[in-house]
């Protein structure tokens, strides 16, 4: 309906059919719970260097040091986490 507006005029019959399409709202539904599992994975590495960067900070008693060093992996590490949430999802829907 909005593309009927912004184009001024009528669309052609083609574009409803491409967009009530059943397909593809099956291959959005997929896509979506893998970029869910994905971003899952890192979430849960950021959050875990976090937490191991405090605990560390507070053990060693170096200043924030521990506490960036930590974090800091858990970011470079987090998209290979993501991945392999993404592969655990996939492996049981299979």
């Amino acid at each position: 309906m909005s593309q009927q507006y912004a184009s001024g005029g009528q669309l052609p019959e083609e574009a409803d059919a491409v967009l009530t399409d059943g397909d593809d709202a099956s291959s959005h539904s997929d896509s979506s719970s893998r970029l869910e599992q994905f971003g899952l994975g890192v979430s849960l590495s950021i959050l875990l260097g976090a937490v191991l960067g405090v605990a560390a900070a507070a053990s060693l008693n170096a200043g924030a040091l521990p506490l960036f060093v930590a974090l800091g992996l858990g970011f470079i590490f987090s998209p290979v986490i993501g991945l392999l949430f993404l592969q655990r999802f996939e492996s049981k829907q299979e």
